[in-house]
């Protein structure tokens, strides 16, 4: 999940949008495809870091990252969802964590109640 938003400049393609629409089009590649799903949200209430993810898959951890940047972290943002979804709980191991992964969390949730 990928916040879009960006109040402050209501005509400009916001920098969420813009990662929103790099990271659909990276999706294709065959070896990113399978278990990686690219989803806009139009608020995430975290406006002091604009381009925020949510990293989560079914019985595992979540994560909220901020601060990803639309020109340098597509590559990243995708290993980091496969390492996410590759992790037995969500929980990826440090060294699979790229910089603006483990510089950028805001949080971490556990799975929700009865989520196999």
């Amino acid at each position: 999940m990928l916040c879009g938003e960006d109040p402050g400049r209501p005509d400009a393609v916001p920098p969420g949008r813009q990662l929103h629409d790099r990271l659909a089009a990276a999706v294709v590649a065959p070896r990113d495809g399978p278990g990686i799903a690219i989803e806009p949200v139009a608020c995430m209430a975290v406006c002091d870091r604009p381009v925020t993810l949510a990293f989560r898959g079914r019985g595992k951890w979540s994560y909220l990252v901020g601060g990803a940047d639309p020109d340098r972290d597509i590559a990243d943002i995708l290993a980091a969802g496969r390492a996410v979804a590759e992790a037995p709980h969500g929980i990826p191991r440090m060294d699979d964590r790229p910089p603006f992964f483990r510089n950028g969390v805001i949080g971490r949730l556990p799975p929700a109640p009865g989520d196999p």
